[in-house]
């Protein structure tokens, strides 16, 4: 009987999902609300939806100079324009949310999963990884967070080689494709990448050029040409809209949100 159950468990196992990435409908990014990221206290590291998709929760985090989290900030966004408001603290909804968004292997699809690659690279002072300045990571020599260097002389070999340096470097990867890269920080599930809802095999991320791509099971995918410098991409629950943050200055943002359908 045991044998038999163990058969007819490896025979139900459902199909691979039948969504094309590439066929999916998207409309250009709406702009929702652009907002001072200086006074929200702190680096952006969540970004959710409510169940009923009437509003968002975004998570800002204060670091001592280890990396170490001090102080964590909580903020509600409505979607009428109106700019993030203080809340006492992270809503249950949201924690359920993150951890199915943020997961190494998409949601109701455990053979769907991302590879975590770490090693060691020289790179300039002046490289400028993907993901956002989180995934920036580290401190220069010349004391600035981030990679950009400064404090050397400028045009010469010698300022280059100054400014070269060994990193470590944690690159995320699915189906060949770099969903996330952090370079002297740990890698931090859910910043660059965020999984559709369950079944879907569908997954949305930032790529090396900071433009949102859409992925599918098969690996097809569809960039957001109009999109850029994007951050914490999140699906709503019935997988409809697909909001995230793109850096518009020094310390803006805006929240941006897509609508998503797919072809009859």
């Amino acid at each position: 009987m045991w044998i038999l159950f163990a058969l007819n468990v490896v025979v139900a196992v459902p199909a691979p999902p039948a969504v094309d990435a590439s066929k999916l409908l998207l409309s250009a990014p709406a702009s929702i609300v652009e907002f001072d990221t200086g006074k929200l206290k702190g680096d952006l590291t969540r970004l959710t939806w409510a169940q009923d998709a009437r509003q968002v929760y975004l998570q800002t985090v204060e670091r001592d100079r280890a990396g170490n989290v001090k102080t964590m900030h909580h903020y509600v966004l409505t979607l009428d324009g109106k700019p993030p408001k203080g809340v006492d603290a992270e809503p249950p909804w949201s924690a359920a949310y993150w951890s199915w968004k943020s997961t190494q292997t998409a949601p109701g699809l455990p053979t769907l999963k991302i590879d975590v690659e770490q090693q060691q690279k020289r790179v300039s002072g002046t490289s400028i990884p993907m993901g956002g300045d989180l995934a920036r990571g580290g401190v220069d020599a010349g004391g600035s967070a981030g990679g950009a260097a400064t404090g050397f002389g400028t045009g010469d070999a010698v300022s280059a080689a100054l400014q070269s340096q060994m990193v470590n470097v944690f690159t995320l990867k699915l189906k060949g494709e770099v969903v996330g890269e952090f370079v002297n920080a740990p890698a931090m599930p859910g910043l660059t990448f965020g999984w559709a809802p369950a079944g879907s095999g569908l997954i949305a991320f930032s790529n090396p050029s900071g433009r949102l791509v859409i992925m599918d099971y098969e690996g097809r995918t569809q960039e957001v040409v109009a999109s850029k410098a994007a951050l914490l991409p999140a699906w709503s629950d019935d997988g409809r809209r697909l909001a995230y943050l793109e850096k518009t200055g020094k310390n803006k943002a805006a929240l941006r949100i897509i609508d998503v359908a797919r072809p009859e």
